[in-house]
């Protein structure tokens, strides 16, 4: 499916979805990883998303070259937690299972800890409004730089280093008051 809508687009278009693939298919991977939690996932959201992209390569040719990959970043979040929801009851392949079994514990175990930290950090994100978890992802989960993330919020770089540090200040006062009060 994919190389068939390629063969349809203009050679400057090719040009450029082959740019987005050689800069940022890697970059791609890892945000997708980090959200499905597994390769194989991974792969098909990545897939999916350079299906969009080709769909709306008009679209993406006429942004700015420095909107050119927040603006991917969105389809490739978008498309896995897409097939996330898709695959609420996922069986792990071969190489999930090698995984859990090198870390030596069982998966119930595993999961009771990846809950019990998953709380915690749920728990200390309840503070935040939608748009500054929103933040924290981009900035801490897809590891993106302020510049990127100030085009995604349309504010300058220096209101996105600022605002990080409003966040960082709102997390820490929360931690230690919840500290303070056997909350963690």
């Amino acid at each position: 499916m994919l190389i068939l809508l390629f063969t349809l687009l203009e050679e400057e278009q090719q040009d450029l979805v082959k740019k987005i693939y050689k800069d940022y298919h890697a970059f791609f991977m890892n945000i997708s990883r980090n959200i499905t939690g597994s390769q194989t996932m991974a792969e098909d959201a990545v897939s999916e998303a350079y299906l969009r992209i080709i769909k709306n390569i008009k679209k993406i040719s006429d942004l700015p070259r420095h909107d050119l990959r927040p603006f991917c970043v969105v389809i490739v979040k978008n498309c896995s937690m897409d097939i996330l929801r898709r695959n609420e009851r996922y069986v792990y392949g071969a190489e999930e299972q090698l995984q859990l079994e090198s870390t030596g514990q069982s998966e119930p175990e595993q999961e009771m800890l990846n809950s019990e930290e998953k709380l915690a950090v749920s728990k200390l994100l309840s503070v935040l409004s939608d748009e500054e978890k929103e933040f924290v992802s981009l900035k801490y989960a897809y590891g993106m730089k302020y510049k990127e993330i100030a085009v995604i919020f349309d504010i300058s770089e220096e209101t996105a280093r600022k605002r990080n540090q409003r966040i960082i200040d709102k997390l820490r006062k929360s931690y230690m008051e919840d500290k303070d009060g056997s909350g963690f």
